[in-house]
C-alpha cells in the first residue's frame, strides 16, 4: 500500500497511508519507525491541513508511550509535553469538523495522562488539558453533533471529576448522558452512566451511585466498547481492564449495603445482586474470549437454592480493590464473609504458591535425567515402583506455609457455615482461576480431604446440573509419539488401552497416526460415546487462535472442537464429559485460565476434566484411571470421584512418591460436578 500510495503523486494520499502506518506501527510497539513514518508524513501536507493536526496528535502520543519507557530518566516526559503544546495549536485552528473534536479529546487525555506520571502535580498540564476539552466543547456546541457533544462533555465530567469539583463533574456528566440518549447509542451511554455512578458515589449518595451503575449495565449490550474510529491511535484496554470495573464497582457498592443493613431480608436481595453483576461480566468476559455471542450463555441465574443439596455448597469469591469478599451458597441460605485483603496481595500470594507448584518437586541427578531423556516410550515404565521415591527439592515444600495463608482467606473464614458441607463448588474469578483449590491446607489436610471440589466458570452459564444417565461410553484417543515439535507422552498409550479394559470396548483407540480431526469426527458421527477422553497435548492461551488440542497432523481449535461435539448433541446423543488428561495453561495468565474454565460450554458438555499444568506421566494415569474406576458407581458424583482419585494419591502407600501436589492438584473438575 505504501509502495502505491508513493508511486501515485498524490501527496494527501501519501501522508494519509503513512499516517495510517505511524499507528499500525505503535500499536506493534515499534515506536522509532512509527515516529519515522509520522515524520514524513507531516512533510507531504501543508499545515492548515485537517491531516496535519492528525499527524502531531498520534505523533504525540507515541512519543508519550516512549517516555513511559524511560520514565526512569532525569527529564523523562519533556519530549511528550514539547509534542503536547506543538499538536494544540494545530488542532484548534481550521473550520470546525467532527474528527476535530476527537483530536481536541485525545489532546486533554494526554495531558491528563502525562500528568499522571509526573511525581509532582502540573498546573500546566491541567491547564492544557481544560483548554483542549473546552475548545472541543465549542466544536462539538457549533457542529450541533449529539455524539461529540457526549464525549466532550463527558471527558470534561471526568477532568473535573478528578480535580474534585464534585459539582460541576456531575452537572458535566448528566449533560453527557442527555447527549448520549440522543445517539441511541448504549456503549457511549453506559460510560457516562458509570461515571455517572462513581461521581455519585464519591459524593456519598450510595443510592444515587447504584441506581446510575444499574442504568449502566443495562445499556451495556453490546461485549465490547464502541470506540470511534477517526485516524488517530486507538491504544485500547485489555477487554478486563476496560469493561470490568464498572461491573465490580457496582458489586462493591451493593455488599458495602449488604454489610450495613440488619435487615435479613434486604441483606440477601443486595447480596443476589451483587452477585447478578458479577455474573453479567463473567458472561461477556467468556463471549470476547471465544469471540462469540453464541456461547451457550443462560441470561437468567440458576436458582441455587433449587439445585443444591444440604451437602452442598458453592463458594463465590469477589477479589476487590480494597478487600477479599466471600459469599457462600448453601441451601438454606446465602451467606457474606468480608476479608481484609487487598487483590493486589491477592494475586501476588496466588503467584507465590504456584511458583513452586508447578514445577517437579524431585531433585534428579543429571545421569538420571538423561536415562529418563532416552527412555522411549516403549521401555517407559507407567506404574508406581516399589523404589523409594528421589529426594523432594526443599524449594518445592515452601507451596505449603503459602496454601495455609491462602486457606485462612478463603476458606476459614467460612468454616462454621462448612461443617457439615461435602462437596464444594467454586466460581472463581480473576488470578483465582490459575490456582488449585484443591491443594489449599489448613494445617493439617489439604482441602480435597475435606470437600469434593468442582469449578465452575459462572451461575448463569449453564443449564441445571444433573446425575448421569444410563452406562457411560467412551471415545479415546490421543499421541504418545513427539510430533509437531511437542514431546512425547510416553505414558498415553497405557493409559489408552487401561481405559479401554475399564470400559470393555472393543475397537482401538485412535492412537497417533490414527488421531486426527477426520477419525475423530468420524467416530463421533458413527458411535454414541457419552465420554470423549484425549491424552494429547492441550495448550490454552491468552488468545483463543493460540488455543487448540494437539493431534498427529493438526491442531483441533475450539471452534473446530465445537463443531464436533456440536453434532453430537444434534444427533441426539451428546458426549457429556470431555477429559483433556495432558493441557496446560500459560503460567499466572488469568485470561488462560478463562479458556480453560470455559471449554465446557464452548465445547457444549455438562462437565470438563482437565489440568491446569502439564503433569508427570505416571501420576497422570494412575489418577485418571482412578477417576474412571470412580464413576463405575453410579452413586457417586463426578466431583467425589476425582476426589477419590486425588486423595489416593495422598494415602495409598503405592502412591508414596507422588504425594506432592504438583501430581495431583492441577486436575480440575469443570461444569456439572453430578
Amino acid at each position: 500500500m505504501l509502495n502505491i500510495a508513493r508511486q501515485a503523486n498524490n501527496p494527501s494520499l501519501l501522508a494519509e497511508v503513512l499516517n495510517h502506518q505511524g499507528n499500525l506501527l505503535t500499536a506493534e510497539y515499534d515506536y522509532e519507525a512509527a515516529l519515522e513514518a509520522y515524520t514524513e508524513a507531516r512533510t507531504h501536507v501543508t499545515q492548515d491541513d485537517a491531516l496535519y493536526s492528525k499527524i502531531l496528535i498520534n505523533q504525540a502520543q507515541t512519543i508519550f508511550l516512549v517516555d513511559v519507557e524511560n520514565a526512569y530518566q532525569k527529564h523523562a516526559f519533556k519530549a511528550s509535553i514539547a509534542a503536547l503544546k506543538q499538536a494544540l495549536p494545530a488542532a484548534q485552528s481550521g473550520s470546525p469538523r467532527y474528527t476535530q473534536v476527537f483530536g481536541l479529546i485525545a489532546l486533554g487525555k494526554l495531558a491528563q495522562q502525562i500528568k499522571a506520571k509526573l511525581p509532582k502535580q502540573s498546573a500546566q498540564l491541567l491547564a492544557i488539558a481544560y483548554q483542549a476539552l473546552d475548545a472541543a466543547r465549542n466544536v462539538a456546541n457549533r457542529l450541533g453533533n449529539a455524539t461529540a457533544k457526549a464525549h466532550v462533555y463527558g471527558h470534561l465530567g471526568q477532568l473535573y471529576q478528578q480535580a474534585k469539583r464534585y459539582d460541576d463533574a456531575l452537572s458535566l456528566t448528566r449533560q453527557a448522558v442527555f447527549f448520549a440518549q440522543q445517539t441511541r447509542q448504549p456503549p457511549l451511554l453506559y460510560f457516562w452512566q458509570w461515571q455517572l455512578g462513581r461521581i455519585q458515589n464519591a459524593r456519598g449518595d450510595k443510592h444515587g451511585a447504584i441506581a446510575a451503575y444499574q442504568q449502566a449495565v443495562t445499556n451495556l449490550k453490546s461485549i465490547r466498547a464502541q470506540v470511534a474510529t477517526t485516524g488517530y491511535i486507538n491504544l485500547t484496554e485489555s477487554f478486563r481492564e476496560k469493561i470490568a470495573p464498572v461491573y465490580f464497582e457496582l458489586a462493591d457498592l451493593l455488599l458495602q449495603q449488604a454489610n450495613a443493613t440488619q435487615d435479613v431480608s434486604r441483606r440477601d436481595k443486595l447480596l443476589r445482586q451483587a452477585r447478578k453483576a458479577i455474573e453479567s461480566f463473567k458472561e461477556a468476559e467468556l463471549q470476547d474470549y471465544f469471540q462469540s455471542d453464541c456461547v451457550d450463555l443462560q441470561t437468567q441465574c440458576t436458582d441455587l437454592a433449587q439445585i443444591i443439596d444440604a451437602q452442598t455448597a458453592v463458594l463465590y469469591p469477589i477479589p476487590l480493590p480494597d478487600r477479599l469478599e466471600l459469599l457462600l451458597q448453601r441451601r438454606d441460605g446465602l451467606v457474606q464473609a468480608t476479608v481484609p485483603i487487598r487483590e493486589e496481595v491477592l494475586r501476588d500470594k496466588i503467584a507465590s504458591f504456584l511458583s513452586p507448584l508447578r514445577r517437579p518437586p524431585y531433585l534428579i541427578e543429571e545421569s538420571d535425567k538423561s536415562q529418563s531423556d532416552e527412555q522411549s516410550p516403549e521401555t517407559f515404565v507407567c506404574t508406581p515402583t516399589e523404589m523409594p521415591p528421589p529426594k523432594i527439592d526443599k524449594q518445592a515444600q515452601t507451596f505449603l506455609g503459602h496454601a495455609q495463608t491462602l486457606y485462612s482467606w478463603l476458606i476459614e473464614p467460612l468454616a462454621a457455615q462448612l461443617h457439615n458441607i461435602k462437596t464444594l463448588v467454586i466460581v472463581p474469578d480473576g488470578a483465582l482461576r490459575t490456582m488449585p483449590f484443591s491443594a489449599l491446607h489448613d494445617g493439617q489436610q489439604f482441602l480435597i480431604q475435606k470437600y469434593a471440589v468442582a469449578i465452575t466458570p459462572g451461575l448463569c452459564l449453564r443449564s441445571q446440573p444433573i446425575p448421569r444417565q444410563g452406562k457411560s461410553t467412551i471415545l479415546l484417543g490421543g499421541l504418545s509419539e513427539a510430533v509437531q515439535g511437542f514431546s512425547s507422552l510416553p505414558c498415553a498409550e497405557y493409559e489408552l488401552n487401561t481405559l479401554k479394559k475399564l470400559f470393555n470396548k472393543t475397537h482401538k483407540p485412535l492412537l497417533n497416526k490414527q488421531f486426527t480431526i477426520d477419525n475423530v469426527d468420524q467416530e463421533l458421527n458413527q458411535g454414541a460415546y457419552s465420554i470423549l477422553h484425549i491424552a494429547s497435548h492441550g495448550q490454552f492461551n491468552a488468545e483463543l487462535k493460540n488455543t487448540f488440542i494437539l493431534t498427529y497432523d493438526d491442531k483441533l481449535s475450539m471452534d473446530r472442537l465445537e463443531q464436533l461435539i456440536n453434532m453430537t448433541t444434534i444427533q441426539d446423543k451428546p458426549v457429556e464429559l470431555l477429559t483433556l488428561s495432558a493441557c496446560e495453561t500459560a503460567v499466572g495468565d488469568d485470561r488462560a485460565a478463562l479458556g480453560l474454565a470455559g471449554i465446557a460450554l464452548k465445547a457444549g458438555v455438562e462437565s470438563t476434566l482437565a489440568s491446569l499444568w502439564k503433569v508427570d506421566d505416571v501420576a497422570t494415569q494412575a489418577l485418571v484411571v482412578e477417576f474412571y474406576r470412580q464413576l463405575q458407581n453410579r452413586a457417586i458424583s463426578k466431583a467425589q470421584a476425582l476426589q477419590n482419585a486425588q486423595t489416593m494419591m495422598l494415602t495409598d502407600d503405592l502412591y508414596r512418591g507422588y504425594r506432592h501436589p504438583y501430581f495431583w492438584s492441577a486436575f480440575l473438575l469443570i461444569g456439572n460436578w453430578l
